[in-house]
């Protein structure tokens, strides 16, 4: 359910470019939003209220009270990654904060009944991703994705969390204390308004835009028929990354993502795995030549100043002076950038106050040289 209730996405943007605010959609006259292409039980939808806990006018107030951010597709502040997919909400509603970094995303997604098998590796893989620099989405159910969220959490990363239902309850109830831990570091986003029931017809659209905020969609356990490769389907529709890993033949649980590999997805073993499938999303770091490219995904979102200098690091070491003359900024501001990018563990301070790359391999220069 959007945010314009009884309308599909493109009804739904061409009531919002006519009416310019849900307030006014809400209020407008029946014959100018059937004009608009809201058929009849659209309309009825919309009058009623049908499936949310206040009317549709006080539920714009309700998420004022709660804080709710209501983001149309317009703003600067609705992501990029979803705004560009046809068919994205035309209106989300937000709980914490989007930040560029969230750019760089990876969803996984799963069965609610997973394996000890599969939470174990759901775990270790957003952790890992986490780690890495990317920000992971998932859905906030039971299982796979209550585990994502967590792991990314712990491994001190971003998430965030997109609902089937409105943001003024969580879904499921016992996952409250999880999603306020979302929003602390990350963000709880739904296209539903704040009231809304969490109803089966929600979680596609739900699924949709985990796969619209990602870069790609790691599946680990999932039946031949569930939400998890409906998120799967919308991705590879998106042109997307799809990522599986496999499991347990015994168990029904892994059917779904034997099939996804059977089909085209990434075998997902490792991070090593996706960081290679994204490569030409990251610039790869020099390696030695027994090595495969390692891409850092944290390379992506660095400033100007920060980017103008990693790009110049490789495993040759430079000193300042050098970087300095090569990338044309002060010697104060290189200084203060390098101290940045030794922070993020992008750069590495070798003997002699030379810096290279982080995690490249360091040529055997001498200082004489």
């Amino acid at each position: 359910m959007l945010a314009a209730p009884g309308a599909g996405p493109i009804v739904a943007r061409r009531l919002w470019d006519r009416f310019g605010s849900l307030d006014a959609v809400l209020n407008a006259p029946d014959n100018e939003l059937a004009s608009s292409g809201l058929k009849r039980a659209g309309l009825r939808a919309l009058r009623s209220g049908k499936g949310l806990q206040y009317g549709p006018t006080e539920e714009i107030h309700k998420a004022e009270d709660l804080c709710i951010r209501m983001v149309p597709y317009t703003s600067p502040d609705y992501p990029e990654a979803l705004r560009v997919q046809e068919g994205s909400p035309p209106v989300l509603f937000i709980k914490g904060d989007l930040l560029p970094r969230d750019a760089v995303a990876m969803a996984i997604v799963g069965t609610r009944r997973a394996s000890l098998y599969g939470r174990m590796h759901a775990e270790r893989m957003a952790f890992e991703l986490a780690q890495a620099g990317f920000t992971i989405v998932s859905g906030l159910a039971r299982g796979i994705d209550s585990v994502a969220h967590e792991a990314a959490l712990k491994g001190n990363g971003r998430t965030l969390a997109v609902l089937g239902n409105g943001l003024a309850s969580v879904y499921p109830r016992e996952n409250r204390a999880l999603a306020e831990r979302v929003q602390a570091d990350g963000a709880l986003i739904s296209e539903c308004l704040p009231g809304t029931a969490p109803t089966p017809a929600n979680f596609p659209p739900r699924n949709r835009i985990i796969a619209g905020l990602s870069l790609g969609v790691l599946v680990i356990e999932a039946a031949k028929r569930s939400g998890a490769l409906i998120t799967a389907r919308f991705a590879g529709e998106m042109g997307k990354e799809v990522f599986a890993l496999p499991g347990d033949v015994g168990r029904p649980q892994t059917r779904g993502t034997h099939q996804l590999i059977r089909d085209g997805a990434k075998l997902v073993e490792s991070l090593q795995d996706v960081l290679e499938e994204l490569g030409p999303l990251a610039r790869a770091v020099d390696m030695d030549d027994h090595a495969s490219p390692l891409p850092d995904p944290r390379a992506l979102v660095l400033n100007h100043h920060e980017r103008a200098i990693y790009d110049l690091l490789d495993g040759t070491p430079k000193d300042i002076d050098q970087i300095t003359r090569q990338s044309g900024l002060s010697p104060a501001n290189t200084a203060s950038t390098l101290m940045v990018l030794e922070l993020k563990h992008l750069a590495v301070q070798t003997p002699g106050q030379r810096y290279v790359r982080a995690g490249a391999f360091v040529r055997n220069v001498t200082a004489d040289d």
